[in-house]
């Protein structure tokens, strides 16, 4: 198998899928790629952009639409749900903006934003500044992250597989963990 290949065919590809929903994993693999060449940064910093604009977005429509019904279904969300609510009727646009920095409400957050009074133009407006502000600091981040790596060991090729494989499957774990803790 050519990682270097699939990198290629199908990198823009999992970095729009994966900022749909979560994405930093994604995202600081696809910096990595870039920095070596696999990926263009500006096309990875746009398709992320692109990616968690459309997933908050989708987000929100579920949570204007169905939220109710949403957090009778999961109720263990309805503990997050009021501290976020109440923070967000009382500072909605720089709580939206964070909600994308926030690990653990970035799913439930724009659905809360979507059962409050925030309008669809409203939430539209600071989901874009932070979708921005966050895809260019992952990206940078981790485009430098990929320079510090270079420098660090010089000939990485012969590793970097294995280095995008471990963070990924690093991410993994993490995810895992988190929603294995969240079910309990």
């Amino acid at each position: 198998m050519d990682f270097t290949a699939l990198i290629h065919q199908y990198g823009y590809y999992a970095v729009l899928i994966g900022t749909l929903l979560e994405g930093e994993t994604i995202l600081v693999l696809a910096g990595i790629a870039a920095h070596q060449g696999y990926l263009n940064p500006l096309l990875v910093w746009l398709t992320a952009i692109a990616g968690a604009i459309l997933g908050d977005q989708l987000f929100y429509f579920l949570g204007h639409r169905y939220g109710a019904q949403l957090l009778q279904r999961f109720p263990a969300w309805a503990t997050r749900a009021l501290k976020v609510r109440q923070l967000i009727a009382r500072y909605h646009a720089p709580v939206i903006v964070i909600l994308r920095f926030t690990y653990g409400v970035r799913t439930i957050g724009p659905m809360l934003v979507g059962m409050s009074a925030v309008t669809p133009l409203q939430f539209s407006v600071w989901n874009t500044l932070g979708a921005v502000l966050w895809a260019t600091l992952i990206v940078v981040a981790s485009y430098l992250f990929g320079d510090a790596l270079h420098w660090l060991l010089r000939n990485i090729q012969h590793i970097e597989v294995w280095i995008l494989l471990g963070i990924a499957a690093i991410g993994a774990l993490t995810w895992l963990v988190v929603r294995w803790r969240a079910r309990r």
